[in-house]
């Protein structure tokens, strides 16, 4: 997902924006393992100007699609910021690259995954354009992703490895266009899934 053009804010003077990032990792990076590298990513992304107030335990994640790779360790994190979101996505695609990322296929196993889930309560760039890419079957995600930014994350009410450690870290975020708590989006996914999460 590529940095856009700026999306357009109504921001006071010295107003701090509250955003959320997800990170993974299942595969070995020039900084160790996954564990290893997830922990110097939430290190490296820390700036004066994206500063981490709030960060999930850690989860080990069975990858998706199943038998697609190693499992993965998971979490998502709070930054406070008076970047706009394409300057965000732009920060963490940059840190991206620096540990080795590679976007070869869709789902593939990766060395460091870092998503911008949600911008305060951004919907980008539209209302409609963010519902398409909701609505898409698993076979169509095989066969587009999105080139530019997408506000919020139009996956995220499809993951309990994103929703489970945003419930543990901001229990009042709503979805915007779906007006449901991370854990009101739980109640929806098969329990079978949840149990392949495992806090470490």
């Amino acid at each position: 997902m590529a940095a856009s053009k700026k999306p357009r804010m109504k921001k006071k003077a010295n107003q701090l924006n509250t955003c959320c990032v997800a990170f993974g990792s299942n595969i070995i990076s020039r900084y160790g393992n996954p564990l290893q590298t997830v922990c110097h990513a939430m290190k490296e992304i820390q700036t004066s100007q994206f500063k981490l107030t709030s960060m999930s335990s850690l989860y080990e994640t069975v990858a998706y699609p199943k038998s697609s790779g190693p499992n993965f360790i998971n979490g998502c994190a709070l930054f406070k910021t008076d970047w706009d979101a394409s300057e965000a996505l732009s920060h963490l695609q940059e840190i991206e690259n620096r540990i080795g990322r590679k976007r070869n296929k869709r789902w593939e196993p990766r060395a460091i995954d870092l998503d911008l889930i949600f911008f305060e309560d951004l919907v980008y760039p539209s209302k409609k354009v963010v519902k398409n890419w909701m609505m898409l079957t698993r076979e169509q995600q095989l066969k587009e992703w999105p080139t530019d930014m997408i506000l919020p994350h139009p996956r995220v009410q499809d993951r309990a490895f994103v929703l489970i450690p945003i419930q543990e870290i901001d229990l009042k975020w709503r979805h915007p266009i779906l007006k449901k708590t991370a854990k009101e989006m739980l109640e929806n996914i098969n329990p079978s899934f949840l149990k392949e999460i495992k806090k470490i």
